[in-house]
């Protein structure tokens, strides 16, 4: 007996492939949903602390903000799902121009500071935050940070704060990556560049994974895990889907929703288009480290940004003891060894001589070959670019993810959301398509 053909499969659990999966039931699809690792989740990852069982740490992306993302807001509505409010910052550290600082730049360059965020925010003003940015003029903004501050004669240590900020979101070399995406965040968070701190301040209780859990199972949604996707053939007739066991799936439409640095491991015939090839022949530029700290002996409340080994250092929570866990940011070259409690230890005191670190827990996105890097940073002249290719369907095969969303809220969860929902437009309209003509 031949095996039942599918209205859609989708590729990827992560965010945007659930809600993908999800929108399509909803509206009367057959759906089934290949995972190629062992979880649900993509890259948003809460466990137990290793070797701290009465911590929770979540590994990947966690920061929200139901007041500046829609998407998020809606989905929290629907699902009743809990959040938690961040406590604010009462200390903070420094690292500009090589020096430790309780104040990010020395009173003389205030006036540099200033302009050179009052130019971020100038730029993020031609962005409208409710539109699709690839349909938006903005294409000089695709430049090099130091195309854009170019000119400016800031300081010394306005410039090295300038390009910490830039690291830390990016999770990559400041001095090789688009300065676009900072802008377009920056117009997120109400075209604010204090945003970059202030402007996500909650999180899930229990992690993301409350949410998507609460999307499968209220959907029925189908997922199979442990199924990696190697190859996927597509003719007028279909979608046929193989995984790596062997196993295939015969569909109508095929949602790919996996990271972008993994999708020239999968064998697409016929081949994607040539430019979508080309952009995706090569890892993307973000290496970001996400670590969790168990640390002692730091200023309560603490927060950090510079030029350190460790690009930023956010409050997780505070346990009853004292200690706290600290959330690390930096990049593939901030600890060889991402578990390392030495090195981790070296890192943050370089901004509190006297801390301890306890233990340490990461997960490695880079060398996960499931994810091969962290969200998508796009070198200068690509951020649009790529966006406006990726979310061109190649047939009855359809692209989504975070990272290659079209909004502002690309490389967070509201973004993921928020492409898989676009994704489950254009499967709709595909299929509606394939009836009026058959």
């Amino acid at each position: 007996m031949m095996a039942r053909t599918q209205d859609v499969v989708v590729v990827g659990a992560g965010f945007s492939g659930i809600v993908a999966a999800r929108d399509l039931a909803e509206r009367g699809h057959s759906v089934v949903i290949l995972e190629g690792g062992t979880r649900v989740g993509g890259r948003t990852y809460a466990r137990t602390f290793k070797g701290q069982e009465h911590l929770t740490v979540e590994l990947g992306g966690s920061w929200i903000s139901r007041a500046l993302q829609p998407n998020i807001r809606r989905e929290i509505a629907r699902y009743g799902v809990q959040v938690k409010t961040d406590v604010p910052a009462e200390n903070a550290a420094f690292i500009t121009d090589g020096i430790r600082r309780p104040f990010p730049v020395p009173m003389s360059e205030l006036p540099d500071l200033e302009r050179a965020f009052m130019r971020l925010r100038d730029a993020s003003r031609r962005i409208a935050p409710s539109q699709p940015l690839s349909q938006q003029p903005l294409n000089d903004l695709d430049i090099s940070v130091e195309a854009f501050i170019h000119g400016m004669d800031l300081g010394p240590a306005t410039t090295d704060l300038f390009y910490a900020l830039i690291a830390w979101y990016s999770g990559a070399d400041p001095r090789a990556v688009s300065v676009f995406g900072a802008i377009a965040q920056t117009a997120g968070f109400g075209h604010s560049p204090v945003g970059f701190y202030t402007g996500l301040s909650e999180r899930f209780v229990g992690g993301a994974g409350v949410l998507l859990e609460k999307m499968i199972d209220t959907s029925g949604l189908e997922v199979r895990l442990d199924h990696l996707v190697t190859q996927v053939h597509q003719n007028d007739h279909g979608v046929t889907v193989r995984t790596k066991s062997g196993e295939v799936i015969h569909a109508k439409a095929c949602v790919m929703a996996i990271p972008t640095n993994v999708l020239r491991q999968v064998e697409f015939s016929p081949q994607l288009g040539p430019r979508k090839v080309e952009l995706l022949a090569e890892d993307h530029l973000g290496r970001a480290y996400k670590g969790s700290f168990l640390v002692r002996n730091i200023p309560r409340r603490s927060f950090t940004l510079g030029s350190g080994r460790l690009h930023s250092l956010i409050l997780g929570y505070e346990c009853e003891d004292g200690s706290c866990v600290m959330v690390a940011f930096g990049d593939d070259k901030s600890l060889s060894d991402p578990l390392s409690r030495e090195e981790a230890e070296v890192a943050v005191r370089e901004y509190f001589p006297d801390a301890e670190v306890l233990a340490v827990d990461a997960h490695d996105w880079c060398a996960d070959p499931l994810f091969r890097g962290g969200y998508r940073v796009d070198p200068p002249g690509q951020a649009l670019e790529f966006v406006r290719v990726m979310n061109t369907p190649d047939g009855r095969v359809v692209f989504a993810g975070t990272d290659l969303d079209d909004s502002v809220w690309r490389n967070w969860i509201d973004g993921a959301i928020n492409s898989g929902r676009a994704a489950a437009d254009k499967i709709s309209e595909t299929l509606s398509h394939m009836r009026s003509t058959s």
